[in-house]
Order: C-alpha cells, then structure tokens, then sequence
C-alpha cells in the first residue's frame, strides 16, 4: 500500500430502517472498503434529517458520511453495493486527495448510531409569530385594528 487516493462518500439511508439495521449496513460497507485492500478511515452517521427535495417519495433520510483510502477500482464496488441496496436513497464519492501516503493516515473513531434528536413542529413555527400569537393577522396577513390608521 504505496500510494492511494483517499475518498469520501456521503449516503442517505431510508428513515423507515431501524438503528440497529442501519448500523448493520454501515458495517458491511465498512466490510467491503477492508475486502477491496483499501483502508478504512472513518464513519459518521448523522442521523435522519430532512431532505433539500423529495426523492423517491421519501422527505428525510439518515446521512452516513465516510472516508477511506483505496486504489482507483474500490470506487466502484463500493457504488454497485450501494445502488443494489433498496435501503440506500442518494450516494455521492468524491476524491479527497489523489496522492495519499496510507502511513500518514490512522483510523479514527467510527460513530456508527444516529444521533438522538427531538423533532420540531415545523407547522407551529410557520403558522404563528416570533411569539407564538396570531390573533392581529387577518386573513391577507394585514393588521387588524390595532388603533393605527391607514
């Protein structure tokens, strides 16, 4: 292991899978990065978060970023085992650096169980004012007598 490049995927998992199934999965992705000769370097999950746009009828979806060093093919076993994945919604490699020195990389500590976050409800906040009260706003969202005139 001379030279490698080192990459970074970033893959959005469905939020209808359970933790310990998608802890499961990010193991067998680990899995495959060591089985290519590659070298893992670090796995995050974020946890499930909402989605820029809707895709395939899901709005949010749990985001694992990871980083690992390989040669130029572990690219693509790693993507073809992410695409036969139902569980997997977007995926995206990139290249870090072209050249890396595998010696002067070490294994970081892996985050593998999502984060655990209270959900909002983003319709109160839309709905009401900075305080919570919506009683001076008609319908057109112009002020109701409030002793100002015209």
């Amino acid at each position: 292991m001379n030279h490698l490049r080192e990459y970074e995927t970033i893959y959005i998992l469905r939020t209808d899978i359970a933790d310990d199934a998608a802890v499961a999965f990010i193991t067998k992705m680990k899995g495959i990065v060591e089985k290519e000769g590659g070298k893992h370097l670090k796995i995050t999950n974020m946890g499930r978060r909402k989605l820029a746009w809707e895709r395939n009828k899901q709005q949010k979806g749990m985001f694992v970023h990871h980083r690992y060093l390989g040669k130029p093919g572990i690219v693509a076993e790693y993507e073809r085992n992410l695409a036969i994945e139902e569980k997997v919604i977007l995926r995206q490699t990139i290249v870090l650096n072209k050249m890396a020195d595998a010696a002067q990389f070490s294994a970081e500590e892996d985050i593998v169980n999502p984060p655990i976050v209270k959900e909002r409800d983003e319709r109160k906040e839309r709905r009401f004012d900075d305080e919570g009260d919506d009683r001076y706003f008609d319908r057109d969202d112009r002020f109701d007598d409030r002793g100002d005139d015209e």
